[in-house]
């Protein structure tokens, strides 16, 4: 576990400098910590990473900005789990990432997931329906940050 957690940290240091420069440490450890992951703090990292929302955002201000968006997600309380589909969307939608044709044809947390899977930002069970675990928010994200600095 502690191995893990070790690259994970050097996957953040290599793949999100500015990330980690205006992340909360600690909103990263309590991710790293969580089987499952929940809906606020994840939608808190993507947006900060994204540049939506500034760092000092709280996880209610994600909630509320999500809540805004007209995307085909419901919105849930802070604590509740986040699918993999969800946060495949989330990420999709936050980072303007156009999809296949699949998901262009209909866009959501289905085809946002099958896509991440395709492109090889999802390494395990690409099932959508199934709940992330804050190791792997921090994996994915980074992945796709990665992708997306070699795709400019």
């Amino acid at each position: 576990m502690k191995k893990n957690r070790l690259i994970l940290f050097g996957i953040l240091i290599v793949c999100l400098p500015f990330f980690i420069h205006s992340q909360s440490n600690t909103v990263i450890d309590e991710m790293l910590d969580k089987e499952k992951a929940g809906f606020g703090r994840t939608s808190y990292m993507v947006f900060t990473a994204a540049g939506i929302l500034r760092d000092n955002s709280t996880l209610e201000e994600s909630l509320r900005y999500l809540g805004k968006l007209k995307w085909d997600m419901k919105n849930k309380e802070p604590g509740e789990y986040i699918t993999l589909g969800e946060y495949s969307y989330m990420l999709m939608k936050s980072f303007n990432i156009d999809g296949g044709i699949m998901y262009q044809m209909f866009p959501g947390p289905r085809y946002a997931a099958r896509e991440l899977f395709y492109l090889k930002l999802i390494d395990e069970n690409g099932d959508p329906n199934r709940y992330v675990s804050g190791e792997e928010v921090i994996r994915i994200l980074g992945r796709l940050m990665e992708w997306k600095e070699e795709t400019l």
